[in-house]
């Protein structure tokens, strides 16, 4: 039930953005002012919050973990090529839709559902789980989705299909190693390390911004979605594909890979569990602020939030059934 709830919620909350957006509460600039903010800002403090709360000791206990989560990642970046290669696409949605493989929506649903399903020694393994994930998502998301920019561009300038240059894509891949929330890492790093901690105004002030980017997130896909015809999502094949590919195979994938492991290596269930529920939760939300960041297609983006968020209210509960079933 805490899917099902989770799951409403963000829809709810895209549903404030769209009517805001179509009733004209905010104008056609808001959604890009917003989101350069939530990127700069937002992202920022979410970045240095996860890591001045990391406990940086309790690393090696939860390598296991750690070391599963890249995996995956990487696995899920290779699915993601493979299925662009087989529908030959190389656009803007292409690359979103490697995002959306890569990365769900961990902050806003992973951790209620986990803490829901699994107690206390879920969240401990989802927060372990989770650590690479909080850095890598604003590293590599960034430089995934400009790729496509970098494509779309030179396919505008060049309808022959001729490849972006290289130094096209470096200029976009500098462009997101200077920004805030990569440079953020470091930072935080560094001050988790420190013998003392921030000062309570300074702390407290991060973890409000933080805890706003989520719902602000969801709330600038409803206003996307507000621009173009709902039925424009309804009746896109390839957002269809990318929610069949993200819901049924991503987590058939984890589910399959966490099997072989577990035949040679003994796991706690719970541990299993976790790692392929996750892997079935919908896309991130946070996708549609890179996207419109980075300058990709922001409102496929939302589309893919929205329908991924909206389809999980049915698959999630299944996925739930089948780890305790085989696990």
């Amino acid at each position: 039930m805490t899917a099902i709830y989770l799951a409403l919620q963000m829809t709810l909350l895209m549903g404030v953005g769209f009517f805001a957006r179509k009733v004209k509460l905010v104008d056609e600039n808001f959604p890009k002012s917003l989101g350069s903010f939530l990127y700069h800002f937002g992202f920022t403090c979410v970045v240095l919050k996860a890591m001045m709360n990391s406990d940086v000791s309790a690393l090696g206990d939860m390598g296991t973990l750690i070391l599963i989560s890249l995996c995956t990642i990487g696995v899920m970046y290779l699915f993601g090529q493979l299925s662009n290669k087989i529908l030959r696409q190389k656009d803007a949605m292409a690359q979103i839709s490697v995002v959306d493989l890569m990365f769900v929506n961990f902050t806003f649903m992973a951790f209620p559902i986990i803490e829901a399903l699994y107690g206390e020694t879920g969240s401990l393994y989802i927060a372990a789980y989770t650590i690479p994930v909080r850095i890598l998502f604003y590293v590599i998301s960034p430089i995934v989705l400009a790729r496509g920019v970098v494509a779309n561009r030179a396919k505008e300038n060049d309808p022959s299909g001729i490849k972006p240059k290289g130094s096209d894509t470096l200029k976009e891949i500098r462009k997101v190693v200077l920004s805030a929330p990569v440079l953020a890492i470091p930072v935080g790093l560094l001050l988790s390390f420190l013998p003392f901690t921030m000062p309570e105004p300074v702390t407290k002030s991060i973890a409000a911004i933080a805890g706003v980017v989520t719902p602000m997130g969801m709330a600038l896909c409803g206003m996307r979605l507000a621009e173009v015809p709902i039925r424009e999502c309804i009746k896109n094949a390839r957002i269809w594909i990318l929610a069949f590919l993200r819901l049924l195979c991503a987590p058939a994938i984890a589910l399959e890979l966490m099997f072989l492991l577990t035949q040679g290596v003994s796991l706690d269930p719970i541990l299993v569990k976790v790692c392929v529920i996750y892997c079935a939760l919908p896309a991130a939300a946070s996708t549609t602020i890179i996207a419109m960041n980075v300058g990709s297609d922001s409102i496929k983006a939302a589309q893919c939030v929205f329908l991924t968020t909206a389809c999980s209210i049915l698959t999630l509960p299944i996925w739930v059934f089948v780890v305790d079933k085989v696990f």
